[in-house]
């Protein structure tokens, strides 16, 4: 094994940094030893970073503990605006519907004796074109009961269930009802289908365009007198003047409607 050698040349240099270090370490002053003195001077920045470092620990734990507790606050304030947000769209819609019932009862007075109001839970204009309303046999709607939006008519009841009923729109293939244009002593039927025509008027008879086209009530099912639509250029076809028509009620716009006893009888 290697041994470690001490050099003679050294020996005089280091006994000498030695008897300093010894010397300075009995010197006094007022802030103590000379030893003392250096060892402060060396580790008061060590002290001070780590004081540093360990406040800036403390600052991120307490912000962190802070931080948490902001996110859970606005977690809560976005549920409670959630629920804000749907309790105004539910009164609005609340809103909305009376509104509408209540113009829909100032708009016939004459028929609101047996009526029943109506909300729309449901509507397929497209394709089936129906809709489906919140009130049935329990409310006294029966089948065949006339549907009024406040622009005109809609159609009729043609299913009925406790608490619920589905209506047939004008724009039905199977729908029709006996109308007339104003000003006209004639009588036709107005046949359902994504393109509403009243026919049966007899050949050459003159229809103006937009003439109000209402109801006679000769089919039994719609009281006189309520407004289905306009008409559009009339044309012959065969035996008869065919007319165009546009609706007057649109599904689309319905919130709440209003129903009427049918005029024939029908039962629940």
């Amino acid at each position: 094994m290697a041994r470690l050698r001490f050099r003679s040349d050294y020996a005089l240099p280091v006994v000498c940094v030695g008897l300093y270090i010894v010397a300075a370490a009995q010197v006094r002053s007022p802030r103590g030893s000379a030893l003392t003195i250096a060892v402060a001077a060396v580790s008061s920045p060590i002290l001070a970073v780590a004081d540093a470092v360990g406040n800036a620990w403390q600052s991120f734990l307490a912000g962190r503990a802070d931080l948490a507790k902001t996110l859970e606050e606005l977690e809560r304030l976005r549920r409670e605006t959630a629920q804000l947000h749907h309790t105004n769209q539910l009164l609005a819609a609340e809103l909305l519907a009376t509104r509408q019932g209540s113009r829909l009862l100032a708009a016939f007075p004459q028929l609101s004796e047996g009526t029943v109001l109506a909300r729309v839970v449901a509507r397929d204009a497209a394709v089936t074109h129906s809709m489906r309303l919140d009130r049935g046999r329990a409310d006294g709607v029966r089948v065949d009961a006339p549907v009024l939006a406040e622009r005109g008519v809609l159609g009729r009841v043609d299913r009925v269930w406790e608490h619920g009923s589905r209506v047939q729109l004008l724009t039905h293939p199977a729908a029709a009802a006996a109308a007339k244009p104003v000003g006209l002593d004639v009588e036709g039927l107005v046949q359902g289908g994504d393109r509403p025509t009243m026919t049966g008027l007899p050949p050459y008879t003159t229809v103006a365009p937009d003439t109000p086209v209402v109801t006679t009530g000769s089919e039994g099912i719609y009281p006189p007198g309520l407004l289905l639509g306009t008409t559009l250029e009339a044309r012959t076809q065969g035996l008869f003047t065919v007319v165009p028509m546009q609706l007057a009620a649109h599904p689309s716009d319905v919130v709440v409607v209003l129903l009427l006893q049918p005029a024939g009888g029908s039962t629940p």
